[in-house]
């Protein structure tokens, strides 16, 4: 990816055009994102220009950006990327992959993940990992993207980790293993008990496939009860990321569905076994 020549972007000329699009019509949370870049300032003397655009994914719901909100994110990542900004790369390449930048296009997404990785930032390599997984601009190659998520797990990464667990129950590039698999899923678990507060992106996603394990039996005892409890509550967390908008919840919120609906099933036909005929 060609990375051009934008212009000299700076915390005053930044809040410029914040102020400019409050004036103009566009959705209201970038209204807010914008008043809260402005205040954001006035409080913090030492604010970054990187604080801008870092800060947006929290006010981002469904829609893309509007153009105008477009340009100056994009134009400060692209200045801070020209800098060695790794962490820049990783976020723009983000924006990209979910399409939430008004353009989808997973092939501009990899080429930044690969400069942020580049630098040592350890987000964009897991995230390199997801393109070599599901193979999003490129052929799949699951030695790749075990490789990226090892890194990434050794580093604490804990979606990392679950992605590495994922790889053992399907026998991806590693042998098929769904103890090993099981017992990473428990590690996960174990670490958002520890630390649910910087897990709260990843804690529906290792539930749902606690429960998997639980229903199926993948590396453990069937358990119907137990996957019955965790598919709830994965359903409950995917459910509050749809609501701030998050891409990708609906397929967590559908997994998890059909895990409640088979658990149901399952404990309905026992129930019924005792009812008197």
């Amino acid at each position: 990816m060609v990375i051009g020549k934008t212009d000299q972007y700076t915390v005053n000329n930044v809040v410029c055009e914040l102020k400019q699009l409050l004036k103009e019509d566009i959705p209201q949370e970038y209204k807010n994102w914008a008043r809260d870049g402005i205040t954001y300032v006035d409080r913090n003397p030492e604010a970054d220009v990187l604080d801008f655009p870092n800060n947006i994914f929290g006010y981002m719901k469904k829609e893309p950006m509007p153009q105008m909100v477009r340009t100056l994110v994009e134009g400060i990542y692209l200045q801070e990327i020209r800098k060695g900004c790794g962490m820049a790369a990783c976020n723009l390449g983000a924006l990209y992959y979910t399409g939430r930048i008004g353009e989808q296009s997973h092939q501009k997404a990899m080429e930044l993940y690969e400069l942020a990785a580049d630098t040592g930032d350890i987000q964009a390599l897991e995230n390199l990992g997801y393109c070599y997984y599901y193979g999003r601009s490129c052929e799949v190659n699951y030695q790749k993207a075990f490789e990226c998520f090892a890194k990434g797990a050794f580093q604490g990464k804990i979606i990392s980790l679950y992605k590495i667990g994922d790889m053992y129950k399907n026998g991806y590039y590693v042998a098929e293993d769904p103890a090993e698999a099981y017992s990473i899923y428990s590690r996960c678990i174990d670490v958002i008990n520890n630390d649910p507060e910087s897990t709260k992106d990843a804690d529906a996603d290792v539930y749902v496939r606690y429960a998997d394990c639980f229903l199926n039996g993948i590396g453990c005892d069937p358990d119907t009860l137990k996957a019955l409890f965790w598919a709830q509550r994965a359903e409950y967390e995917f459910r509050v990321r749809e609501n701030a908008g998050q891409p990708f919840a609906r397929q967590g919120i559908e997994w998890a569905v059909d895990l409640i609906a088979e658990c149901r099933h399952i404990l309905d036909g026992d129930i019924n076994m005792y009812q008197p005929s």
